[in-house]
């Protein structure tokens, strides 16, 4: 059965992927990592895709909504299930707290009770182009932890409205099945509680303007059914509901849903894994079965990386999330079928590996092609690259404890300026109120103050010129220990690559994967003062083909040094290339080369 992996911890229902890096061919020494070539694979996958164009449905701007968990609390079970192996209290030698999750949020571990948390979601929905979301909910009968979840999801609510954002529910009628199985309703009541929760819904949420309607009824999504199967249990549910609900059920469980919605076929699995072929072949059958339908939800899925077997139980299987090709291949046959909503697989899903949110491993990378299909359809979509690394800033410094009553309003109108204004005076407003941005996360142009302090300055960019190196696909003549090379595209300033000790020339490079007008390199060593000053001799090389490369910048000593350039240093260019290689001869403060962050710059 095509279901997310559940855990029963108290009643509680726990609905992951690994960010591989992708390697090119190159003439590189051979102790280069081995390559992977998503660019064939998914090549292949694309052509094989076979989904015909729907009469029944028009060729227009999907809805496009994300999937999102309201179940966090910032030491909860979800951010610790698998009992002492996981503990978010315990801040591990990284410095990140110890969560079950293989990826980890920009905020660190969250409440979704949180309001500060849920503006910062709302800020990076709003310029992703996302129009809302669709809550996972289990009701409003108290058992369980349905009731923090409820009052999450009215706090969530409470800022979409405000907001201007959409939303529906994606109902769990198997709540009614673990309320019945812990005892807190009898089995002979399972019907009518589920009734009590619709008439709720109704009075609560389906006449409210920024719930999701199609053709004038409240849109209901389910995660199954996995309890009630027939449709007169449901027409029994809904007697006091009017309009009926607008049904979506799963893989096309039912005959007499209104519509259906995928969701990533982790039984499909072999071997522990999800090939992609199996994906696509996966994709053709469920549009095949939905091409005469007048409505279908289509699914974005990034990959699928669970947590379950670490924490004790078993793993779901692995999709691989490909640097991004997957939620692009699935993000494009939802299109090819003419999806009438996009639901993003999902938001927030940390247990399962699928999700979306900024994480510290993948940065923006959805976010940033959601916002690029936006585009698409609308020319005038206001917000960029740049803006979306803007929220992390804002967030970071309403929560920082020496933020007082007055900064904490000013970001308050901050965020007033951003759903309401121009997106332009909101930038504007943003470079006055002299935000810092953590540079780790932010991949934007800066500079040093000049006070010898160590601290830079943001030098924000109206047009939101992104770092075109972020996650892509790197290569490297050696490595020491864990210090692989994609740790020098990850967004991350406190990992980094290390050649191998004395193995010069210690070569590293990034492919663009398409050619680029450069302006400005950007490398970065971590800024904290225990790595010390140093300095690196390197040339700076460039290739369109990634086998011949030619002298952009010609060998030079660059000094590192946290107390005067942040152990940063900046490198001017003028080349158009879609390989950039550093190429390392001496380093006085290690034994071979060293980058926490290759940033490239330009258009």
């Amino acid at each position: 059965m095509n279901m997310r992996k559940r855990f029963l911890i108290h009643g509680i229902l726990v609905c992951g992927f690994i960010a591989v890096t992708a390697c090119t061919t190159t003439l590189l020494p051979k102790r280069a990592e081995a390559p992977v070539d998503y660019g064939k694979i998914f090549e292949a996958a694309y052509n094989q895709l076979q989904i015909d164009t729907p009469a029944v449905r028009e060729d227009e701007q999907p809805l496009v909504l994300a999937h999102y968990m309201p179940w966090f609390q910032r030491y909860g079970f979800h951010w610790q299930q698998g009992g002492a192996k996981f503990d978010p209290a315990e801040i591990l030698p990284n410095g990140r707290a110890n969560i079950s999750s293989h990826y980890y949020p920009l905020t660190g571990p969250y409440d979704s009770n949180d309001p500060a948390v849920l503006e910062y979601q709302a800020a990076l929905m709003k310029m992703a182009g996302i129009d809302g979301v669709v809550i996972d909910w289990y009701g409003i009968t108290e058992g369980v932890d349905y009731k923090p979840i409820h009052e999450a999801t009215l706090a969530l609510i409470e800022v979409l409205k405000k907001r201007g954002l959409k939303y529906a529910i994606v109902y769990e009628d198997q709540s009614i099945k673990h309320l019945i199985e812990f005892g807190i309703i009898p089995k002979d009541q399972g019907r009518s509680t589920a009734k009590e929760t619709f008439t709720w819904m109704q009075q609560n949420w389906f006449r409210d303007e920024h719930y999701v309607t199609v053709d004038g009824r409240p849109l209901v999504l389910c995660f199954g059914p996995q309890y009630f199967y027939q449709k007169s249990e449901w027409d029994e549910i809904w007697a006091d509901v009017n309009p009926k609900p607008f049904f979506i059920d799963l893989d096309a469980r039912t005959n007499w849903a209104d519509g259906s919605k995928n969701w990533s076929p982790m039984h499909l699995s072999s071997g522990g894994k999800l090939s992609i072929p199996s994906l696509v072949k996966y994709l053709n059958e469920f549009y095949r079965k939905q091409n005469a339908k007048p409505f279908v939800v289509g699914t974005a899925m990034p990959g699928f990386h669970d947590i379950y077997a670490q924490a004790g139980g078993t793993s779901y299987g692995f999709l691989d999330y490909s640097e991004g090709e997957t939620f692009k291949l699935t993000y494009a046959a939802a299109e090819q079928a003419r999806a009438n909503i996009v639901q993003i697989q999902t938001w927030n899903d940390y247990g399962e590996g699928t999700i979306i949110e900024p994480t510290i491993e993948r940065g923006y990378k959805e976010l940033e092609y959601l916002q690029d299909k936006r585009k698409e359809r609308e020319a005038d979509f206001p917000f960029n690259y740049g803006d979306l690394r803007i929220p992390i800033e804002l967030y970071k410094t309403a929560v920082s404890e020496k933020s007082g009553e007055e900064q904490k309003q000013q970001i308050a109108a901050l965020y007033d300026m951003l759903f309401s204004g121009d997106a332009g005076e909101f930038r504007s407003a943003v470079r006055e109120a002299n935000i810092r941005f953590d540079f780790s996360v932010s991949p934007l142009l800066f500079e040093p103050t000049g006070s010898g302090s160590g601290e830079t300055a943001a030098v924000f960019d109206p047009e939101g010129r992104k770092n075109l190196a972020l996650g892509k696909p790197t290569v490297a003549s050696s490595k020491i220990d864990v210090w692989t090379v994609n740790k020098a595209v990850d967004g991350d300033v406190s990992t980094y690559w290390e050649g191998g000790a004395r193995q010069y020339p210690g070569v590293m490079y990034v492919d663009l994967v398409s050619p680029a007008k450069i302006t400005a390199l950007v490398v970065k060593l971590n800024p904290q003062r225990m790595w010390a000053k140093r300095t690196q001799r390197f040339e700076v090389q460039v290739s369109g083909n990634g086998t011949d490369f030619t002298t952009a910048v010609p060998e030079a000593d660059y000094q590192f040094d946290p107390a005067s350039n942040a152990n940063t240093v900046v490198i001017p260019l003028d080349v158009t290339a879609r390989y950039v290689q550093l190429v390392f001869t001496s380093n006085s403060g290690a034994t071979n080369g060293q980058v926490a962050e290759l940033e490239v710059y330009g258009e």
